[in-house]
């Protein structure tokens, strides 16, 4: 299903599941029963968390590329079976900003975003950043922020204040995001070039997974 903006604009999403949580993997109770990584864990609605997100995602960007570490195998298999196309990074470092630069360097290298007067489809937009973590998030509030993106611009949704996921790049920004490193994201490119902060009603831009507890999702 495509947004609204679709049929003169493409989007591609960027989903973030090379993560090893370790946050979660300490907190989780020694016992038989109990999901290691917090991407596989269950919801209450029986979805593991990264089908969650994943299919938020999808619903509203089709042409999706999932970050992974090479394993759990279950993993690849699940955002595969969702619709994404399944990209590897090194087991070793890992960090937001490795993950960024991974993904950013093969949609440079695909032929549609590189310029190409034989191609007739229009490049892309803006890539949509979002952390596989985060299950909460509303396809509404994908499609309002998807609505300011431009090919110059950074989006990024606020809840009460705070700024949160998923954030909006325009593809301009591509070869910067290609050259991050480490665990700090891409928090340099909005200082450097700052960003268009809309206010959302959806605390799924803030909440994320980092312990079991976190897997109850409150009314």
């Amino acid at each position: 299903m495509e947004s609204a903006t679709a049929a003169t604009h493409r989007y591609t999403g960027i989903l973030l599941a090379a993560g090893e949580g370790m946050r979660y993997r300490a907190a989780v109770p020694a016992a038989p029963g109990h999901e290691m990584h917090k991407l596989l864990a269950k919801l209450p609605d029986g979805r593991h968390v990264v089908q969650a997100s994943a299919q938020t995602l999808l619903t509203v960007v089709p042409d999706t590329i999932a970050i992974v570490a090479g394993h759990p195998d279950a993993l690849s298999a699940i955002l595969s079976d969702a619709g994404c196309q399944i990209v590897d990074v090194p087991d070793s470092p890992r960090g937001m900003g490795i993950s960024l630069a991974a993904a950013a360097r093969h949609l440079i290298q695909r032929p549609n975003v590189q310029p190409d007067t034989a191609n007739t489809e229009p490049q892309p937009t803006a890539c949509v950043v979002a952390l596989a973590d985060m299950p909460w998030l509303r396809a509404d509030t994908l499609k309002r922020l998807l609505a300011h993106a431009a090919p110059d611009r950074i989006v990024v949704p606020v809840y009460q204040g705070q700024r949160g996921h998923p954030v909006i790049f325009g593809t301009q920004f591509l070869p910067e995001l290609a050259e991050l490193g480490g665990d700090t994201g891409a928090r340099a490119l909005l200082v450097r070039h700052g960003a268009l902060e809309i206010e959302c009603d959806d605390v799924g831009v803030l909440r994320d997974v980092d312990v079991p507890a976190d897997l109850l999702n409150p009314a």
